[in-house]
């Protein structure tokens, strides 16, 4: 008798109940999995009631006139979108395709530092089809520890101590603009105070340090626009309508003959690190190492 003899002492247990209980989950609510249909929908109860038997605990509850899905009713969906993915996998790596590699970062990461080095980390990986999700930092290491995902780009604080790392390198921000707009100006105090601005959207902690390093400066930039990330920033700076702060990275996307930055050494850099679900990597079948290997692919400087 195997480990596992006891899932199977009690039936209630199936795949397709499994299947129906992750859409409920993915949708939010019975009546949404079942599309409407009041019979799917009455199926779909009363196979979460079996499993609700099977595992001897509620997995949804009733609030009003909807139906919500438990604590433990959401770590059950966790399990079987992990298990479910890690056949999906074995499928297609039998079948002789490339196994998906998932890696989640921030969009500028994707933009600046992912995707100007794709062949180099398809080198690295193998036999893999790399898909990048663009996700704020919390999201991604989330979605790391959940096995959601397999690698993040994140800042080093955004993790707790004894998450294993590999450091990236530090990226510091510095003021872009069209060389029109230095015209006159000869400092970095200058063009802040003359030139028309643009920034990202209240509420980051980019934003906060920036408006934090303007009052310590006494700078009140006249603000021209305001847009929700560092690739919209860059497309205003590049049509030349205003001056931005960016991360370095983002010289990538400038031609120096037309464009001129000035670094800004006030503005701490952040620290980026990878990371990794160790166990999202094995069921891949990736050689082992192959973080470490990632993480000196994507080293900057």
């Amino acid at each position: 008798m195997n480990d596992f003899e006891r899932l199977f002492d009690v039936s209630g247990l199936s795949l397709d109940r499994l299947r129906t209980f992750l859409r409920v989950v993915e949708a939010g609510n019975l009546s949404k999995a079942a599309s409407g249909d009041p019979t799917r929908q009455s199926q779909f109860s009363r196979q979460i009631k079996e499993m609700e038997a099977f595992f001897g605990v509620a997995l949804t509850r009733r609030v009003g006139r909807r139906i919500e899905i438990t604590d433990e009713g959401k770590r059950l969906g966790l399990i079987i979108r992990r298990q479910f993915r890690e056949l999906d996998d074995f499928r297609e790596s039998m079948a002789d395709r490339r196994v998906s590699v998932r890696l989640g970062s921030q969009g500028s990461v994707i933009d600046w530092l992912i995707i100007p080095r794709l062949a180099d980390i398809q080198k690295t990986l193998g036999n893999t089809m790399v898909e990048m999700e663009q996700m704020r930092t919390a999201d991604t290491v989330r979605g790391v520890a959940d096995g959601r995902l397999d690698f993040g780009i994140v800042r080093e604080d955004a993790v707790a101590a004894e998450t294993k790392r590999w450091r990236v390198g530090s990226v510091g921000y510095a003021l872009f603009a069209a060389n029109s707009l230095w015209k006159g100006c000869a400092t970095l105090h200058e063009i802040v105070r003359k030139a028309p601005f643009a920034e990202l959207l209240t509420g980051g902690q980019f934003t906060t340090r920036w408006h934090e390093w303007l009052a310590a400066e006494k700078l009140a930039p006249q603000m021209l626009a305001r847009v929700s990330s560092f690739t919209d920033l860059t497309r205003v700076i590049q049509a030349g309508h205003a001056a931005a702060v960016l991360p370095d990275l983002a010289a990538v996307d400038f031609d120096p003959k037309k464009f001129k930055r000035l670094p800004i050494a006030a503005l701490k850099p952040r620290k980026l690190i990878l990371i990794a679900n160790a166990r999202s990597l094995d069921r891949s079948g990736l050689a082992p190492g192959i973080a470490e290997k990632l993480g000196v692919v994507l080293q900057m400087g």
